[in-house]
């Protein structure tokens, strides 16, 4: 039995260091090619927080939430099992839809065009997710942490590298505004360029044909 945090310090510190083996876990589970489910979601956040605060810890919420400085209003929490078995039914019919990506977006003989359309195909999909988790907000805490893996768990799948979304200082109230443009408007074209510039980060100066990635002068 893991024995709870004394203080806040040591929770902070534990939660750190859960983010870190999440991270591991999206690399090492998207590496296997194991089927990726609302189930892989669950152990993403297990991951983050089972040292830290175990009783929530993989758990769906059983309460109520208000998200500090957003109009956003979680669903009351006795719809999170069902809101989330459509998301799982919507994940699925979305990977079938991207089977052939992986090949695509490492293929040597494979166009351009193809590849930029397929790696903006993926893009999407890891978009469609992260506001997935951010909007019916299933756990206790540690949504935003989740849904950023998550996303990254579809970009390392399918052969790009995870990214980190900076949400600190004046990049969150842009990341805030992007997925309530979601909300407001169904529009995903400010998070989707949220992770082009994310990958633009990781990939600058990177000679990478298959990811269509630009040498940086």
């Amino acid at each position: 039995m893991v024995e709870c945090p004394r203080s806040e310090e040591e929770l902070q510190k534990r939660e750190a260091i859960g983010v870190i083996r999440a991270s591991r876990f999206v690399r090492k589970f998207a590496r296997s090619h194991k089927g990726i489910s609302i189930e892989t979601i669950k152990e993403i956040h297990r991951e983050i927080f089972k040292d830290a605060w175990p009783d929530i810890a993989g758990k769906y919420r059983t309460e109520n939430l208000e998200i500090t400085d957003s109009s956003h209003v979680p669903p009351h929490h006795s719809k999170i099992n069902d809101l989330m078995n459509e998301r799982e039914v919507e994940l699925q019919k979305k990977l079938q839809a991207l089977d052939k990506a992986e090949g695509i977006i490492r293929g040597k003989n494979v166009s351009m065009a193809k590849v930029h359309q397929t790696v903006e195909r993926v893009i999407h999909l890891a978009a469609w997710l992260h506001y997935s988790i951010t909007c019916v907000h299933p756990f206790r805490d540690g949504n935003g942490r989740t849904a950023r893996l998550a996303a990254n768990l579809i970009l390392e799948r399918y052969g790009l590298i995870g990214i980190s979304i900076k949400v600190e200082k004046e990049n969150k109230n842009r990341y805030r505004q992007a997925l309530a443009q979601i909300d407001h408007a169904d529009d995903y074209k400010p998070l989707v360029s949220l992770i082009y510039e994310g990958l633009k980060e990781r990939y600058d100066g990177v000679a990478v044909k298959q990811y269509g990635a630009k040498q940086s002068s």
